[in-house]
Order: structure tokens, then sequence, then C-alpha cells
């Protein structure tokens, strides 16, 4: 009988054994198994972020290769790639000619930078390169002019005056070049160029303007001439 009753005892204190303590391995059990699952979760997350972080990188080196490309053997990406390849063919000229760089190749040089800039000014390029084109023509035409009246006999302008039509003409396209360098400046203004570009692309357009002041007086100095048979006539 006593014997019955300690193996009662022992299976009560079993019960109440394992009646506190399952619920507590279980849930230890439960965290073991979850914390797996957790490094899992942050692991794919940080591996997502990497990826990301990669996928960013690689489109960027893309969009400045491709920037890079869209820059041509005679184009310039930057201000400083400008000023340089300016510089290096302004050299060339002024060594062609001994230093005196002729009115064309001073509006060529012109030509050549607004070429040279056209990665630089958007959308602003093309009527900026047109401009200049047109003043290049402009002015190579002026320079004929200025030539027939250099080659004018002195003795018959003694008595005739000058060339006032090769003079008028000049005017003409003096009148008409004022206009597209007003134009010019406005588009360098508008082009959204960062502040070295514009300035060099106003210092050619300030040289253009140079070569129109100088047309001018050399219209105005030959419309003088009178002749002597201006004079009294």
């Amino acid at each position: 009988m006593k014997y019955v009753r300690q193996t009662r005892w022992v299976i009560v204190a079993v019960f109440i054994f394992l009646t506190i303590c399952m619920p507590v391995f279980a849930q230890e059990g439960a965290g073991a198994g979850s914390d797996p699952g957790l490094g899992v979760g942050y692991a794919g997350e940080s591996s997502g972020q990497k990826n990301v972080s990669l996928q960013e990188q690689v489109s960027i080196r893309e969009q400045t290769t491709a920037r890079v490309l869209e820059c041509g053997p005679d184009e310039a990406c930057n201000a400083t790639s400008l000023r340089e390849m300016v510089t290096s063919r302004n050299q060339v000229y002024q060594a062609e000619t001994n230093g005196a760089v002729p009115p064309v190749n001073v509006t060529g040089m012109a030509v050549y930078a607004f070429r040279a800039a056209a990665p630089l000014t958007g959308a602003s390029s093309p009527d900026l390169v047109r401009l200049a084109e047109e003043i290049n023509g402009s002015v190579q035409n002026a320079v004929q002019y200025e030539a027939q009246m250099r080659s004018q006999n002195a003795f018959m302008v003694f008595l005739f005056g000058g060339d006032q039509a090769s003079a008028d003409a000049i005017m003409q396209h003096v009148i008409q070049n004022r206009v597209r360098i007003e134009e010019m400046n406005r588009l360098i203004d508008g082009c959204g160029c960062d502040p070295e570009t514009a300035a060099i692309l106003r210092e050619q357009v300030q040289v253009m303007e140079l070569e129109q002041a100088r047309f001018e007086e050399l219209a105005a100095a030959e419309k003088a001439k009178r002749g002597l048979f201006g004079i009294f006539g």
C-alpha cells in the first residue's frame, strides 16, 4: 500500500513537471527555429540592397559612357577641352600666317569653336553654328570688296575718289552681321552653358564684333575719298 502511494506521488510530480516545463521548451524551440529564418531574411534584404546598388553603379557608368560617346573627335565634352581645342587651332592659324591672322581665319576660328562646343550648348547649338557660318561667309565676301578697294589705281582714286560701291557693299555686310551677332549673344545667354563655356564663346563673338568694326572703319574711309572731281563736281 505504501508502495502504491509513492508511485502515485511520482506520477503526479512527473505530470506537474511536464505541465510546467513543456511550454517553455516549445517556446525555445520556436525561437530557435525562427532565428535561421530571420537570418535568411536579413541576408536576403542585404543581398537585394547590394543588387540595387550595383545596378545603380552600372547605370551611372552607362550614362557617363553615353555622354562621352556623344562627343565626336572634333567636339568638346567640357569647357577645358573646348579651351584647349580653340587654343590649338588658333596657334595653327598664327603659324600659317606668321602671327597676322586674316579676317577669314578669324571668323573661321569662330565657326570651329561653335562646332566644337555643340555638345555643350544644347538646343542652341544648331542656330549658333548656323549664324557663325553665315558671318564667316559674309566676311569672305566683304574681304573681296576690301581687295577691290585696295587694288585701285592711286591716280584714279585721286581724280575720282574711292570705290563707293564696294564701301556700300561692305557696310551692308556689317549691318547684317551685327544683327547675327546680337542673336548669337542672346542664344549664348539662354543656352544653359556652364560659365567657362559661355565665356569662351563670347570671346569668339567679341572677335567677330571687332572685325565688323574694322570693316566699318574701312568702308567709312573709302567713302571719304571723294577725289578731285568729287570735290569740285
